[in-house]
């Protein structure tokens, strides 16, 4: 009998005093994490969310958290706010009044500014954005800036790198911004043409233990090029072989982009120096004379620029898409690739349905997130029940990001309508209030809508009981993606 009490110790710790431990370390954690949400005015549904995440796995939800769950990292947000601040400094008008982008350099109320020209690149193939790109490399003359969340390690992404280079060896600044997560397979070696020929390529919050600045889960998703100071494109397309290209390509994503010119570039122009500087460690008064360019008018589009991410005071771009919703009066129109949007948002799209308002919703079929297709069905489901006009897009991925409301606000740019690109990247957008664009832009919507095919034809309308799981799952940690 004592030969065997050895054994009985362990059977009773691992019956019974390794689970009452792990359950209250993981009750303990999670009541730790909910406090800390709620001293951050973190919203109820993600707060539930981790909490029963770190009490059901202590060890892993715990570790998850600390990685990917603090959403504005206090550090990383002093840091980027600071460069913000005197980037935007900088960029408000002289006294003596001229021209300029004033107020609309600094956090607060959208302020559309007059002057700025705006063609849309758009095609199935994405050669459009990929024509103009390379045509925009080849006249700047003084400076060419871009930033983007993923290049390619592809035939795009080399052919850029070598014209990015030449036009490095020819004098012109060449400053390349990619992120460190999805750019994770164009490693150094592959940039190095461009960094030989001058150029200056760096890498957005990188992963490596002894360069970290904060947490994992804070992604520059962004999609600017900048040249000379005048001119932009900004969207939804990285720089890789599935998003464009000079010849059509049987995998690409539906995506669109925008080249801009006018008064608003300078807004652009702050976006990317900020970022730039604060990856590289710099002072922004070093690109002092770049940031005080004020670029002269060339058309008649108001327009605004919106950054959001970690940096910024609250979270403008979803207060403005919460503004937008709020005024719709007829028809609001939204086309986005993932469709997981926070609570507040969520409702007030039910109840413009109930009072009358048309909602639009137009995204793929299938995306390439598959966890995030489950996420959205139970949102899908009780928006077409409300009567929402849902189109799936059944002719490859759709990529693309627009926001139309009555016909008087159109909305580009890089975020897409869930609580990771409205809540923990750093994303840019372009609010256009000009009637012949948007006419384009709702032309444009209407082109990919047929290529739809409706909710009630889809594959989605069934609730299949043995999807009925993993919908609750996905929906259940939806706040968490």
């Amino acid at each position: 009998m004592a030969d065997n009490a050895p054994d009985n110790w362990l059977h009773t710790l691992e019956q019974f005093v390794l689970p009452t431990w792990q359950s209250a370390l993981g009750a303990a954690v999670a009541l730790l994490v909910g406090a800390i949400l709620l001293h951050r005015r973190r919203r109820q549904s993600n707060i539930l969310a981790w909490m029963f995440f770190i009490f059901a796995f202590p060890l892993a939800g715990t570790a998850a958290f600390l990685v990917f769950g603090l959403r504005k990292h206090q550090k990383t947000v002093a840091l980027k706010r600071r460069i913000n601040c005197i980037a935007g400094i900088m960029t408000r008008e002289d006294d003596d009044g001229s021209a300029g982008i004033a107020d609309s350099a600094v956090t607060g109320p959208v302020r559309p500014l007059l002057g700025n020209s705006v063609t849309l690149l758009d095609d199935d193939a994405g050669t459009a954005t990929w024509r103009a790109l390379r045509d925009e490399i080849a006249a700047a003359r003084e400076s060419i800036h871009i930033t983007t969340y993923m290049l390619g390690r592809d035939d795009v992404g080399r052919a850029l790198v070598e014209q990015l280079a030449a036009r490095a060896r020819e004098g012109v600044a060449v400053r390349l911004l990619v992120d460190a997560l999805g750019s994770l397979s164009a490693k150094w070696g592959f940039c190095r043409p461009l960094v030989a020929a001058g150029g200056q390529v760096r890498r957005f919050m990188p992963l490596l233990p002894f360069q970290w600045r904060g947490p994992t889960n804070l992604r520059n998703h962004r999609k600017i090029a900048l040249f000379d100071g005048r001119r932009a494109i900004i969207g939804g397309q990285n720089l890789a072989e599935r998003y464009i290209g000079p010849t059509p390509h049987a995998g690409r994503f539906r995506d669109f982009s925008a080249l801009v010119s006018g008064p608003a570039v300078a807004e652009l122009t702050r976006v990317f120096l900020s970022d730039w500087c604060f990856a590289g460690g710099e002072h922004p008064e070093r690109y002092e004379k770049q940031l005080r360019f004020n670029p002269e008018p060339t058309g008649g589009v108001r327009m605004a620029i919106v950054s959001g991410g970690p940096d910024e005071p609250g979270d403008p771009l979803w207060e403005q898409f919460l503004t937008l919703i709020q005024e719709c009066r007829k028809e609001l129109v939204i086309v986005t690739p993932y469709l997981v949007p926070d609570e507040v948002i969520f409702r007030l799209l039910l109840a413009k349905l109930r009072a009358g308002r048309r909602v639009r919703l137009i995204m793929p079929a299938h995306s390439d997130h598959p966890f995030l297709d489950l996420a959205r069905r139970p949102y899908l489901r009780t928006l077409h029940r409300a009567g929402a006009t849902v189109l799936l897009y059944n002719r490859g991925m759709l990529h693309g990001k627009m926001f139309l409301v009555d016909g008087g606000v159109g909305v580009i740019g890089s975020a897409n309508l869930d609580m990771r690109s409205l809540f923990v990247n750093f994303e840019v957008a372009g609010f256009i209030y000009s009637p012949n664009t948007i006419r384009r832009l709702r032309l444009l919507a209407n082109d990919i809508a047929g290529g739809c095919i409706p909710y009630g034809e889809s594959h989605l309308a069934p609730r299949h009981l043995r999807n009925r799981f993993l919908e609750a799952v996905a929906h259940l940690a939806g706040p968490l993606l």
